[in-house]
């Protein structure tokens, strides 16, 4: 008898004020779990993964330290807490200090309650995902300590990339010429994983390498 393997399953969630994507990414086959960004509560998301089993979810990926991107993880570790939050190193003090992930700016309209990262990660590092792994792919330029997190062919872009263009360069931390090396980085990758960015849609490597003006001729959109 052959064997069907169930490919990772992705559910995406918008939160909060800026509408971030917050991801929660099932693997059948293992009966493991991760999240990638819960920037704000989404109780459709907690029945989801209560739904495949709360003790199943490994890791709170976050791809930066903005609030939009962090503001719940505090709370998911409370609820599931073998779960282990990880973040860049570059980025890591943003989940205690509110001036670097950009709540205060908010005038209180955000609210991240602050925590420890358990992991700190760096470029290649790898996170053992049952028998699989989560690979981490430094991508400076809209914060300092950004990652990417590349897995079974989704890349989870967080601000680095959106459908089309790149996040914004001029908050702390941010660097225009990080931002072309950290695009080009991405563009130069084998096959054509899908990217499950920040805000807004969902694309594939082959289409942003078309179509994403961050890949040709350098502008952006000022939206995130």
């Amino acid at each position: 008898m052959v064997k069907v393997l169930q490919m990772m399953k992705v559910e995406c969630y918008p939160v909060g004020l800026l509408q971030a994507n917050m991801f929660v990414v099932k693997d059948e086959e293992q009966g493991l779990s991760f999240v990638v960004d819960p920037g704000a509560e989404s109780m459709t998301a907690e029945e989801s993964l209560d739904r495949f089993g709360g003790e199943r979810l490994q890791y709170i990926l976050l791809t930066h330290g903005h609030f939009d991107h962090i503001g719940n993880a505090a709370a998911l570790k409370r609820k599931y807490p073998q779960a282990k939050i990880v973040i860049g190193k570059e980025d890591s003090a943003a989940t205690r200090d509110d001036a670097l992930n950009l709540a205060i700016d908010f005038a209180g309209m955000a609210v991240v309650e602050h925590i420890d990262a358990d992991l700190t990660v760096g470029d290649g590092d790898c996170l053992p995902f049952g028998e699989k792994t989560i690979q981490v792919l430094a991508t400076p330029g809209h914060t300092r300590g950004g990652v990417c997190y590349l897995t079974e062919e989704k890349l989870f872009t967080g601000d680095t990339i959106m459908k089309g263009t790149t996040g914004r360069m001029d908050f702390p931390g941010g660097s225009v010429r990080d931002m072309l090396q950290s695009v080009r980085r991405i563009a130069a990758l084998e096959g054509n994983p899908a990217l499950y960015c920040g805000h807004g849609a969902a694309t594939t490597l082959e289409m942003e390498r078309r179509n994403n003006i961050a890949m040709g001729s350098m502008s952006y959109d000022d939206l995130y």
